[in-house]
């Protein structure tokens, strides 16, 4: 379940060029499964409290540094900062806490379909008795893009019909089927699911 429900939101992120930095950061973060409790405002103080969050988990501490200090960052510095945290979280993968969040909008049965592996083991990665490797950290941190893309648009019932639905963007096949035979996030099949997912951020849900 997303924890995102913006209802309100506060200068500067109205204006065109941060909302949809914020609102993507915040997926992300939420996909991740770094964000605790509902967030309902959009605002610098929402911002500067994930981003210490972040931090403590070493992760964009020096961007969280920038976001927290006085004075309140200026219109670019905010875009500036919000593409570097945005770049930080794609690049540093947190296998248990993105298998928890990723079992519980996906699913045990889509999930060890999409990794590969037994839910069991899931299960074991998930809760830190046993580290998750390599190719399953990488798969993980994967689909928690695709899956911040998608949360853009759609609730997580449409999430999950969305990897199983067979599209003409994908030859007729599906997500699910692309994602097959020892897969990775470098593969031109998952950049293709990921470009799909992304473009909806965009164009609206097709």
């Amino acid at each position: 379940m997303t924890n995102l429900h913006i209802t309100s939101v506060l200068p500067p992120f109205q204006e065109e060029e941060l909302y949809p930095r914020a609102t993507r950061f915040l997926r992300r973060a939420d996909a991740m499964g770094l964000l605790e409790g509902k967030i309902e405002e959009l605002s610098p103080e929402v911002v500067r409290r994930v981003a210490r969050k972040l931090s403590k988990r070493g992760l964009a501490s020096d961007v969280a540094a920038r976001l927290t200090s006085a004075p309140t960052p200026s219109r670019e510095e905010f875009a500036r900062y919000l593409d570097a945290a945005l770049l930080a979280l794609n690049e540093s993968p947190v296998p248990a806490a993105e298998l928890t969040k990723l079992n519980s909008i996906l699913g045990h049965e889509l999930l060890a379909d999409l990794l590969e592996i037994s839910t069991a083991s899931i299960q074991r990665y998930q809760s830190g008795d046993r580290e998750a490797p390599d190719l399953v950290a990488d798969r993980a941190h994967f689909l928690t893009a695709v899956i911040s893309a998608l949360e853009g648009t759609y609730n997580e019932f449409g999430v999950r019909r969305w990897f199983g639905r067979p599209r003409s963007t994908f030859g007729g096949r599906s997500a699910r089927q692309l994602l097959t035979r020892r897969w990775t996030s470098h593969d031109d099949s998952a950049r293709q699911v990921l470009s799909a997912a992304e473009s909806l951020q965009h164009l609206g849900a097709t």
